[in-house]
C-alpha cells in the first residue's frame, strides 16, 4: 500500500506543474461542455476529482469532497429526471403528458444522437419532452391549445434541469481549480 502512496503522489507532483493544470483545465472544461449534450460531463467531474483525491492520498480533494460530489451528481440526474415532467405538470399538463415529456426526453435523446451525434442528443432531448407531452395530451383527449402548453412546461422543465446540473458541474469544477491550483 506504501507503494502505491508513493506513486500515487509522484504522478500528482509530474502533474501539479503547469502541463498538468493544463491539461486538468482541459478537462474541466471538456467537462463542462458535455454537461449540455447530455454526455454526462457531471460523472467526468466526479472521476476526475476521485483520481486527484487517489494521486494525493486524498489530502487535495477530501473523502468527503468525493463524497458530496457523488451526492450532487445523483442529485442532478434526478432533478434532470423529474422536472421537465414537474414543469409540464405546472403549465397544465396531466399524468399522461408528465409520462410523455419524460419518455420523449429519453427518446429524443436517443434518436437525435443517432440523427446528429453529440449535438443531436440536446436537441433530441428538448424536442422530445415537448414532443412527448404534446402527443400524450392530445392522445388523451386534451385541446391543441392545452396540449401545446403542457409541451412548452416540459421544454422549460428540460431547459431548468440542464442549467441546474450545469450550475453543479459549474460548482465542482471551481472547488478543483481552487483545489489545485
Amino acid at each position: 500500500m506504501e507503494t502505491l502512496k508513493a506513486w500515487g503522489s509522484a504522478v500528482w507532483a509530474g502533474l501539479s506543474g503547469v502541463g498538468g493544470l493544463v491539461l486538468l483545465d482541459v478537462v474541466l472544461v471538456a467537462a463542462l461542455l458535455m454537461i449540455p449534450l447530455g454526455l454526462g460531463g457531471n460523472f467526468v467531474l466526479l472521476g476526475t476529482a476521485l483520481l486527484i483525491g487517489f494521486l494525493t492520498n486524498f489530502s487535495v480533494i477530501s473523502v468527503w469532497v468525493i463524497a458530496v460530489f457523488a451526492i450532487l451528481v445523483i442529485l442532478g440526474e434526478v432533478v434532470e429526471a423529474v422536472l421537465g415532467s414537474f414543469v409540464a405538470q405546472k403549465f397544465g399538463a396531466s399524468k399522461w403528458g408528465m409520462l410523455g415529456a419524460f419518455l420523449g426526453g429519453l427518446v429524443g435523446a436517443v434518436i437525435g444522437t443517432a440523427w446528429l451525434p453529440i449535438i443531436g442528443s440536446l436537441i433530441g432531448s428538448f424536442a422530445g419532452a415537448a414532443a412527448g407531452a404534446v402527443a400524450l395530451e392530445l392522445i388523451n383527449g386534451k385541446e391543441t391549445e392545452p396540449g401545446l402548453k403542457a409541451g412548452w412546461g416540459a421544454f422549460l422543465g428540460k431547459v431548468l434541469a440542464t442549467a441546474f446540473k450545469l450550475g453543479v458541474g459549474f460548482g465542482m469544477a471551481l472547488y478543483l481549480v481552487i483545489r489545485t491550483h
